[in-house]
């Protein structure tokens, strides 16, 4: 008798899902479970078993009795990686400029969740500046340090309380961040990635005014010069995120 929890077993399930999720997008309105069943060649139980878990966790939704359609949960993962992708092509090109200006390496920063996730560093080559793609394993809680604090500008308290109480955090010490982030739109820190060097910081912010990531320097110092900078260049990645009130760069 084949374990149910093998490796073969759970590829198989994933397999079958996938073939789930395929028949469904292959559709603008709902399929019903006979169409589906023979689409896949799935037995009829065992498209339902697998249907009914996929809505659970919002991937799949009921249109009716015996009809699926797919859902909102997708939506929401591909805004997610639409997000990432989008910032880092748009965020390139001033992330190099910034780094030839000041010659310190660049860093950008998503905000997804509860988290800051760095997508993108600046690197010397001999070839100049070039902006490589980082890790997915480099993510830190958004009150740990500048960087996830200057992402906060648009909680509320009790959102910032909420995250302190869950990661260790002084309340006060992180709304000291994040109220000099909201007035001098930069916040200028110990560097977590590399001890010894200051990071400044700057949010992004998209089209709804929201904060999408940061763009974040990390150098021996920080200085009026260097706020103004990392500042400016995060206004520059927000106008072309579509943020209509980024200052203007000219002040």
């Amino acid at each position: 008798m084949n374990d149910p929890k093998s490796p073969s077993t759970s590829i198989q399930v994933m397999s079958r899902m996938f073939a789930l999720l395929d028949t469904l997008a292959q559709g603008q309105e709902a399929v019903s479970l006979k169409h589906i069943s023979a689409q896949t060649g799935l037995h009829p139980s065992t498209a339902h078993r697998i249907l009914n878990d996929l809505a659970a966790g919002r991937y799949v939704e009921r249109a009716g009795p015996g009809s699926y359609r797919l859902g909102l949960r997708l939506l929401d993962l591909g805004n997610l990686v639409r997000a990432r992708l989008d910032l880092r092509e748009e965020a390139g090109k001033p992330m190099q400029e910034l780094h030839r200006t000041l010659g310190w390496p660049v860093s950008l920063y998503l905000r997804q969740g509860h988290e800051a996730v760095c997508l993108s560093k600046t690197v010397q080559e001999r070839s100049g500046v070039q902006v490589h793609p980082t890790p997915h394993s480099q993510h830190t809680s958004l009150v740990h340090g500048v960087v996830g604090r200057a992402m906060l500008v648009k909680d509320s308290t009790a959102q910032v309380n909420h995250l302190c109480q869950h990661n260790n955090q002084r309340p006060e010490s992180v709304a000291l961040d994040i109220q000099q982030a909201r007035t001098a739109g930069v916040l200028s820190g110990p560097d977590e990635q590399a001890p010894g060097q200051q990071c400044t910081v700057s949010p992004i912010f998209n089209d709804a005014g929201l904060v999408l990531g940061a763009v974040a320097l990390s150098g021996p110092s920080s200085s009026d010069e260097v706020a103004h900078a990392v500042r400016d260049t995060a206004a520059r990645i927000s106008l072309m995120m579509g943020w209509s009130e980024a200052r203007n760069l000219s002040s």
